[in-house]
């Protein structure tokens, strides 16, 4: 049951190799939007759909995260390293099977926030009816798709349920990142002051990390 006080918790998973921008700050504004006090980042350990290309050692995409986080400043912003502690694939079910174990009743009902590809490829995912059941998703809109786009896109998806996923999608601005652009630019030796925050590109430097 939602509450007054606390409202929804939201979780935002991802490889974070490194964390831009948008990493860092939709989730936030996600949170303004639907009343929430509790964003949980939660670095993944290995993506089961991008088992081909293996991210850096995850202590270091832990610790950009950190200094990020705490650059910023937020006390809503938190850090849970459930799937860096497992061993098998971060399926997104069993993260959410044990952050509803462990929440106490008072933080709401859990929202997993996802970007616009990650929407669209919902019901690829291991059991995902039963995520949309126990964490029902929000939608980070992201280029090129409108919201035109998307709905005939999530009609495709799943017929007769566009509209429902139509108003899961938050009114949030785009912030232009990417985490590749961020690995190939410091891989070339040019700044990412643009892509990354302060402190991550500091972190970067510091260990020398995508050289």
């Amino acid at each position: 049951m939602m509450t007054e006080q606390g409202g929804p918790t939201i979780l935002f998973g991802g490889t974070f190799d490194p964390p831009h921008r948008g990493h860092v700050e939709l989730p936030l504004r996600a949170a303004d939007l639907i009343g929430s006090n509790r964003v949980i980042y939660m670095p993944a350990n290995v993506n089961p759909q991008k088992s081909a290309s293996p991210p850096i050692d995850p202590a270091h995409r832990l610790g950009m995260l950190e200094v990020a986080l705490e650059e910023l400043g937020d006390p809503r912003a938190m850090i849970s390293t459930i799937e860096l502690d497992r061993t098998e694939p971060s399926y997104s079910i069993l993260t959410v099977r044990q952050l509803l174990e462990e929440m106490p009743t008072e933080q709401g009902p859990l929202r997993l926030l996802v970007g616009t590809d990650q929407a669209l490829n919902f019901t690829t995912w291991k059991c995902w009816e039963e995520i949309e059941r126990l964490a029902e998703p929000l939608v980070l809109p992201r280029a090129p798709w409108n919201r035109e786009a998307l709905h005939e896109a999530f009609e495709r998806m799943q017929p007769g349920r566009s509209d429902l996923w139509m108003t899961r999608v938050l009114d949030i601005p785009e912030i232009v990142a990417s985490s590749t652009d961020a690995r190939n630019a410091t891989a070339r030796q040019e700044s990412i002051e643009k892509i990354v925050p302060p402190s991550v590109e500091a972190y970067i430097q510091r260990h020398g990390l995508y050289a």
